[in-house]
């Protein structure tokens, strides 16, 4: 500091300051820090934010999204998803459960496509809701688990399996996985009904996201959905 004499007068006019009045006192180290105070507080910002967010986040037990409505819902997202019996026994400060019927997956639309594999792909989605054109789409891209390699789920829903049979598509690089299990014919469903998102003589199926694991709550959540 010595040998800097800007900074020596500014820390010689720190020590004066000591002799004001307070209020004046007060005030002259204000606009002394405030550049420091500033930043202290977008700091304190940032950190407030991230533990918000992350440390703190009420903890996601169910995600799930229904793709390519072909009708407008009768019902907000909210509302449906309320209406799932075991969402009432979870408390929503610490857990949290989302739905969203407001995507939409088009092969033509290069950044929709990517934000919805890279999505899945993560195994961020538990289940996705789908008609059979989708369905297929989506399975020509690897984005769902063989419902067949969940006992739980052959045992209970094994006659309502929808199968992809890859052998049959425009491509041969997937040959090799043979027909999966990939989606559960939810056609009939009451909850489903009552959202209206899609045509009545449309088929629906329900599928396990693929690197998604069908947890009691997934499970839970098909019991209902299968009503």
């Amino acid at each position: 500091m010595k040998d800097n004499p800007i900074r020596k007068e500014r820390y010689e006019n720190l020590k004066k300051a000591s002799a004001l009045p307070f209020w004046k006192r007060v005030r002259y180290y204000f606009d002394f820090f405030k550049f420091h105070l500033f930043a202290l507080l977008i700091v304190g910002i940032i950190i407030f934010f991230v533990l918000k967010e992350i440390v703190f986040a009420p903890e996601v037990i169910l995600n799930g999204y229904l793709v390519n409505r072909t009708e407008i819902t009768a019902m907000s997202d909210e509302e449906f998803i309320s209406s799932f019996p075991e969402y009432q026994n979870y408390n929503p400060k610490k857990q949290k459960i989302y739905f969203s019927s407001d995507i939409f997956f088009n092969d033509t639309d290069i950044e929709s496509a990517a934000k919805l594999i890279a999505t899945v792909s993560s195994g961020e989605v538990n289940y996705i809701i789908c008609n059979e054109e989708t369905f297929n789409r989506l399975s020509l891209l690897g984005l769902f688990s063989d419902a067949e390699s969940f006992p739980e789920l052959k045992d209970k829903y094994g006659d309502d399996f929808k199968y992809y049979d890859h052998t049959k598509n425009d491509t041969s690089e997937d040959d090799s996985l043979g027909v999966k299990a990939y989606g559960i014919d939810i056609t009939e469903s009451a909850a489903l009904k009552s959202l209206n998102a899609f045509h009545d003589d449309e088929k629906i199926y329900l599928c396990i996201g693929i690197n998604s694991y069908p947890d009691e709550i997934v499970i839970s959540f098909i019991d209902w959905i299968k009503q």
